[in-house]
């Protein structure tokens, strides 16, 4: 593994500083930290490993103030299903945050968990969103769905000592790689794990971060997490921690590490005048796009959408875009109100997570949850030159996508990619089976091989930008990709007074 001086002459041979312009994209990372439209006191992570590794009592210890005690105690507050708690197993994804007030963490002392929020809120400074996402393979695509939808910062890979590098690990990383998230890793459970099995453990977990392009850095004091937060950001090394849940040993350097660590901006770099690949056709680009993740009925209130904001500000009684429905259609919805981290807010800025309450403009439609479906969107209107007017210009709603263009590579594939082939894309919050309908230039792929290739969806027409990152996958066969062109179809005429 890399040692500190090895860091340090990363630092200067292989890289730019943090601070300093990227001499791929020439792109500010600290001009977009100081944007006021930018949200940077908030650090998603995401948790990723194995099952039974410990992610979400890893996640139960840092948001309190005890240990485990070997048997599961930190981990019930953080399942919220009966089956999580009976077997300790995570089938949904969980968040939960931490907040800090200069170098100390805020503890609440409320037990409800709305008001233990609203305490954390209220005196921290600084809070990080702690992912909790799924190790069984069975639920992989809600780990994917975590991973590309909730827009994390940062990926946290747990790997139990005893257990090894499994498989389902190898794929974690493998991901987490593809889609350019920093990773950092815990290794826990050593109150239990022989030193012999310790060490075959981390020296499987070195060859495997290696084989995926990254370096491990073990942190073992203070100077070394400085190391580590200074490094991270810019995706130089992989700090490896070493951990117990039940004895605490390492806790304290992972917690300094937390609170230290500030977001990763290169996840919001393709906003506005900075789409500037020059490879991709960037047409019809909003400059409100907020992808929905999870749809809510609140007594009182109505329907409530949650998501992150990917680009621009909302505040409320904002009219927007909501879509596309299964024929392809948005409807103008309003703000009502905001919150965020269950506070009320006035404003959300890009990069933030965030609730809406929502009612449509039209009276006749009906807003329903059942309607809903994974890939909806809330986007603000084109400004487009008017028909009719010289010099005017008008508002026209966005459209769907059903063809798209991709530049891709083959991660893996066991034989040969030819059109017709349908995987299933994981592009944010969207999850559709699409067919290559063409590869540009070649007639099949293999792994390692890079084309653009022709996607048309299988099902629904969606709502996707030029310049965004995904995974396809089938079974054991995955690859990722980036659109490069978008071809925008007309909406199946809705009738009126329908339900959405």
């Amino acid at each position: 593994m890399a040692t500190q001086a090895q860091i340090s002459a990363a630092a200067t041979t292989e890289g730019p500083e943090p601070a300093a312009e990227d001499a791929d994209n020439g792109l500010d990372y600290m001009e977009l930290l100081h944007d006021e439209n930018f949200e940077v006191n908030d650090t998603r992570i995401a948790m990723i490993g194995n099952v039974d590794s410990g992610k979400s009592t890893l996640i139960g210890v840092l948001t309190s103030a005890s240990l485990d005690d070997g048997r599961g105690s930190a981990r019930a507050t953080i399942l919220k299903h009966r089956h999580e708690q009976d077997n300790g197993r995570t089938s949904a994804v969980t968040v939960e945050i931490m907040g800090y007030k200069g170098k100390e963490q805020v503890m609440p002392t409320a037990r409800h968990h709305a008001q233990r929020w609203a305490e954390i809120m209220e005196k921290s400074d600084h809070t990080t969103t702690l992912i909790d996402l799924c190790g069984h393979e069975k639920y992989l695509k809600t780990t994917l769905f975590g991973l590309t939808g909730l827009v994390p910062d940062y990926c946290l890979l747990v790997v139990g000592s005893n257990m090894g590098v499994s498989m389902m690990t190898r794929e974690h990383i493998s991901i987490a790689c593809a889609l350019n998230i920093p990773i950092l890793v815990a290794v826990t459970k050593v109150d239990i794990c022989p030193p012999n099995i310790l060490k075959t453990t981390r020296t499987a977990l070195a060859k495997t971060l290696r084989a995926n392009g990254k370096m491990p850095f073990p942190v073992k004091d203070e100077a070394a997490v400085q190391t580590a937060v200074d490094s991270i950001v810019a995706d130089r090394i992989t700090p490896v921690f070493t951990i117990s849940s039940v004895t605490g040993q390492g806790m304290d350097l992972l917690r300094a590490f937390v609170n230290q660590v500030r977001r990763s901006p290169h996840r919001y770099l393709a906003n506005g005048e900075q789409d500037r690949d020059p490879d991709v056709t960037y047409e019809r680009m909003p400059t409100i796009h907020f992808p929905i993740d999870g749809v809510y009925e609140v007594k009182g209130v109505g329907l409530v959408v949650g998501g992150t904001l990917l680009r621009g500000k909302i505040v409320p009684n904002q009219v927007l875009y909501l879509g596309p429905d299964r024929v392809g259609a948005f409807i103008q919805v309003q703000v009502k109100s905001i919150e965020c981290r269950r506070q009320p807010m006035t404003e959300v800025k890009t990069g933030q997570a965030a609730t809406f309450a929502i009612r449509t403009i039209n009276r006749k439609i009906v807003l329903k949850k059942a309607s809903f479906r994974k890939g909806m969107v809330l986007v603000d209107g084109l400004v487009v030159p008017s028909p009719s007017r010289v010099g005017a210009e008008v508002i026209v709603p966005p459209k769907a996508v059903r063809e798209f263009e991709a530049s891709v590579i083959i991660l893996h594939h066991s034989t040969t990619i030819a059109p017709g082939y349908q995987p299933v894309i994981h592009c944010g919050v969207l999850r559709q089976a699409a067919e290559m309908v063409e590869l540009l230039g070649r007639e099949s792929l293999r792994t390692g091989e890079r084309a653009i290739v022709k996607f048309r969806f299988v099902y629904f027409a969606e709502y996707v930008l030029p310049g965004t990152t995904f995974i396809f996958r089938e079974g054991r066969c995955k690859g990722i990709g980036k659109i490069t062109r978008t071809y925008p179809v007309n909406p199946i005429a809705s009738v009126p007074g329908a339900t959405l």
